[in-house]
């Protein structure tokens, strides 16, 4: 099932959240990218994670991940906006005598700055818009008519 489906039971939600990539798939493609290895270890446990739906074990984290990883190519000036932040804040932090101590004073504005500048482009062009109006719509049939 793509990313663009949109299940409308609770059984085709548990179908469409069991379709996610498997967890050595995850395990592989967390392992390729450049993120620290806390943060690996972060999403590899996040994709581990699983519900219990009546008596089927449901593995939504796989599914969470598999979202995250669409989300990056969706709305590429955010990730973009964060990996430029990251990148200042490694530059800052290689500068003599105070580069460390600026790269941690800056890292969470920098990141700020990035996030906001990049999700407002994404905004612009409605990408974030409907990227989060299509994952609310994936998760709506677990609402179970629950009213949020």
């Amino acid at each position: 099932m793509s990313e663009s489906f949109v299940p409308s039971s609770l059984d085709e939600a548990i179908e469409f959240c069991q379709s996610a990539m498997p967890l050595r798939k995850i395990k592989d493609f967390l392992d390729r990218t450049a993120l620290s290895a806390d943060l690996k270890a972060l999403l590899y446990d996040l994709a581990q994670f699983t519900v219990k739906v009546g008596e089927v074990v449901v593995a939504i984290g796989r599914r969470m991940i598999s979202i995250a990883m669409w989300l990056a190519q969706t709305i590429p000036n955010t990730a973009l906006g964060v990996t430029v932040a990251l990148a200042l804040t490694a530059v800052i932090g290689t500068v003599p005598v105070m580069g460390g101590f600026l790269a941690v004073a800056l890292q969470k504005l920098l990141l700020l700055i990035g996030l906001t500048a990049g999700a407002i482009e994404d905004l612009r062009q409605h990408a974030m818009k409907d990227a989060i109006d299509r994952m609310a719509r994936q998760f709506a049939a677990f609402n179970g008519g629950v009213v949020a």
